[in-house]
């Protein structure tokens, strides 16, 4: 087992000053976690106020680490065979995947820079919002 304990040590001297911009990035998933919860919910009222109640049928996941890099956070949304991935990179970027058929190239990607807090985050938000609608639209006209 010392092997593992040296490869530890070893990997932990490149990674362990960026604990600090993986913990940013962990805060940026989350906002932008609630902020899509709340426009989910609020989707699925306006549908059900306008007479279809049945388009409440959209998922979303919790933030987990992301699957393809050790600093970065992720969660998806989904409704049917469609899927978009919100993905937080400790490097200041989002990057929003999709939507896409489950299954398929995970496509199209468009990152957006946070280095000025104020204007990148509503670039975000902006990119949030037109990736859930364009889910929302692949999924309902299948």
């Amino acid at each position: 087992m010392k092997a593992l304990e040296d490869l530890a040590r070893r990997i932990a001297r490149t990674e362990a000053g960026r604990a600090g911009k993986r913990k940013e990035a962990l805060q940026v998933a989350e906002r932008l976690h609630g902020v899509a919860s709340a426009a989910i919910a609020a989707f699925a009222r306006a549908a059900a106020d306008a007479g279809a109640p049945h388009l409440d049928l959209i998922e979303m996941g919790p933030v987990e680490p992301d699957d393809k890099s050790i600093r970065a956070f992720q969660f998806r949304v989904r409704r049917g065979r469609w899927e978009a991935i919100v993905v937080s990179k400790d490097r200041a970027e989002v990057m929003f995947v999709g939507p896409f058929k489950r299954g398929s190239a995970e496509e199209p990607c468009r990152p957006v820079h946070l280095e000025d807090a104020g204007p990148g985050m509503a670039a975000a938000l902006e990119g949030l919002e037109s990736l859930l609608a364009g889910l929302v639209e692949q999924a309902c006209e299948t």
